[in-house]
């Protein structure tokens, strides 16, 4: 147990304490009814869940994943995840409210209400499957291998460590899952909010303590960024730049630069959460009411791509001068393992006390995402699979203790995944590639009446295909392009092999849906009543109610909603990093003038219902 100190086990010790005290108090009003178990009563303040689903994403991995694209490619690469903005900001301005006033218990079950028929079953009963079992799980997956490689670097396990004939990658793996396991089963959804509020702010205050010790250990913020100006440059650039020439230039359009676009233009929107993650939908429905889901939203986006971003890419950056290439361990592919780096210098940079608080932090931050997503891969089973079509009549404390049943089997799913791959970065790009092409379809659903079930289908069945073939093409069949640095023979990076399933599986979506014919009328009318969508619904408008146009305040909205975001996280790039932090801010000031008098003008009240 080399680099734990009794202080160090006391500050775990603690937060564990607490994290168990919590689900046992809370266990028996999770286990009354799914809705408890799985929407807390639909009793949430904003800040409750924006706070909920900013510590959810707050995982063990996201530190890893930050650090080690800062420090392997620049802080420039982060825009990989500071573009899913571009739709998130949709969240808040109009989506939220959307899903808060269907009163779902899952978006799966949103197929059937808006589309009606045999196929809106048939997709839903899939969608419970799918994302209980894939999406979820490999979520679960790249979560535990962060942890994994924490516990590695904290413990310093040497490769091929065993314990009792058993490696330890497998004990530390099984103990992870079995605690956060615990905890989910009693609690439900209502102790995974009240204890992520705790650990939202234990890990924050872990990441600011490891970030500062990191930039101290270079000589303090000037030096440190003096020394990777003229050691590491490229690694500084907020934006990425386009290369010599013109834009008719091979030469202009550079591997960085070209996937910054890409990202920026298409993955930001139209990304497997497009219209909001199970996660974040989960947030919405359990809100108070509409204007809660947006606020929790809204707090959701700030504190995600304002408030996190910073810590981890100072630590990811000071590694540069702290840590050499030669120290790190070696991934499966021979290059070093950037995303081991962060670990490392705790270990190396905290003293007692400090050293476990962080490791606290790690568990939290770990706890809250994993407790999260075994409670939501349980309820799309329980939900959209084993209540819709397999028992639909039981106690809601049935439904329950299938719910907890569901989640040992998504866990023990999980750490074996876990224990076969060693790349964070690589997951979460696949998992994107893996259902690009539905993204249109989950946008494109709320504003356009004509889109049915067959388009999720094929937009789904098309990506899936397309992410796993061009998986297994041969690397010299890939030609020249901006993609792979205009060399022949090397494969496309995410953002290319992203533009191809998206654009390919957008134009066979397109033709599915105007060859295959809509719902019925009666589930769109319904559906457009309860909504009251903006977009293509004219045939199910009553002409007897003109309003003005959401247009205008729609995207207001969406860009002071961007401009308030990204406005704040680079005036404080701009400022850590030795630049003027005044233009971004003052873009971020009027970004939030646009949004206050946007705020009310974007989201209509449902239709009253008709006279008897």
């Amino acid at each position: 147990m080399a680099g734990l100190h009794p202080l160090d086990w006391l500050a775990i010790l603690l937060y564990l304490a607490v994290a168990i005290a919590v689900g046992t108090l809370l266990s028996r009003r999770a286990g009354r009814s799914t809705e408890d178990f799985y929407l807390a009563g639909r009793s949430l303040p904003w800040w409750m869940a924006g706070t909920s689903l900013v510590a959810t994403t707050f995982a063990a991995d996201t530190p890893l994943l930050v650090s080690g694209i800062a420090r392997g490619q620049g802080v420039a690469g982060n825009w990989l995840w500071w573009s899913f903005a571009v739709g998130g900001t949709l969240w808040f301005v109009f989506l939220a409210a959307w899903w808060r006033r269907l009163e779902l218990t899952t978006n799966a079950e949103f197929t059937e209400v808006r589309y009606a028929g045999p196929q809106a079953r048939a997709l839903r009963g899939f969608y419970g499957a799918y994302h209980a079992l894939v999406t979820n799980t490999i979520v679960l997956v790249w979560v535990l291998l962060a942890m994994l490689k924490i516990v590695r670097a904290v413990l310093e396990i040497q490769p091929g460590a065993a314990l009792f004939g058993v490696a330890a990658d497998v004990w530390i793996v099984a103990a992870a899952v079995a605690l956060a396991l615990l905890y989910s089963i009693l609690a439900g959804l209502w102790g995974v909010v009240v204890t992520d509020l705790f650990q939202f702010v234990l890990a924050m205050a872990g990441a600011l303590i490891l970030a500062w010790q990191a930039v101290a250990a270079c000589g303090g913020l000037t030096e440190m960024t003096a020394t990777l100006r003229a050691e590491f440059p490229d690694r500084l650039a907020l934006l990425p730049r386009p290369g010599p020439g013109g834009p008719l230039d091979a030469s202009f359009w550079t591997q960085g630069f070209t996937a910054f676009l890409v990202t920026l233009a298409l993955v930001g929107w139209l990304n497997k959460n497009a219209d909001g993650s199970g996660q974040a939908v989960q947030r919405f429905l359990a809100a108070r009411n509409e204007n809660h889901a947006r606020g929790g939203a809204l707090w959701f986006q700030l504190a995600h791509y304002v408030l996190r971003s910073w810590p981890w890419i100072l630590v990811g950056l000071a590694s540069l001068i702290l840590l050499p290439d030669a120290e790190l361990p070696r991934t499966a592919a021979g290059g070093p393992d950037h995303e081991a780096a962060y670990p490392i210098l705790m270990r190396r940079l905290l003293g007692p006390g400090w050293f476990g608080l962080l490791c606290a932090s790690f568990l939290a931050a770990f706890m809250s995402t994993l407790d999260t997503h075994f409670n939501t891969a349980s309820a799309y089973a329980v939900n959209d699979l084993y209540r819709r079509f397999l028992r639909p009549r039981a106690t809601p404390r049935h439904y329950v203790a299938v719910g907890r049943a569901v989640e040992v089997l998504v866990g023990v799913l999980a750490a074996a995944f876990a224990l076969a791959t060693d790349s964070i970065l690589d997951l979460f790009t696949f998992s994107l590639q893996l259902v690009a092409g539905l993204g249109p379809a989950l946008f494109l659903r709320w504003v356009w009446w004509r889109v049915n079930a067959w388009t999720e289908i094929a937009g789904l069945a098309t990506s899936t295909v397309l992410a796993i073939a061009l998986a297994l093409v041969p690397d010299a069949w890939w030609p020249a392009a901006p993609f792979n640095g205009w060399t022949a023979g090397a494969p496309w990076d995410f953002s290319g092999k992203f533009l191809l399933i998206a654009g390919l599986s957008t134009v066979g979506m397109l033709a599915v849906t105007l060859t295959t014919p809509p719902a019925p009328r009666a589930a769109l009318q319904a559906f457009h009543d309860r909504v009251q969508p903006f977009g293509f619904w004219r045939p199910f408008r009553d002409p007897r109610r003109r309003r003005p146009s959401r247009l205008p305040a729609l995207a207001a909205g969406w860009i002071g909603g961007l401009a308030v975001t990204w406005g704040p996280m680079l005036a404080i790039g701009r400022w850590l990093l030795g630049g003027d932090p005044g233009p971004p801010l003052l873009v971020g000031v009027a970004g939030g003038l646009l949004l206050w008098w946007s705020w009310p003008r974007t989201v209509s009240p449902p239709r009253p219902p008709a006279a008897d």
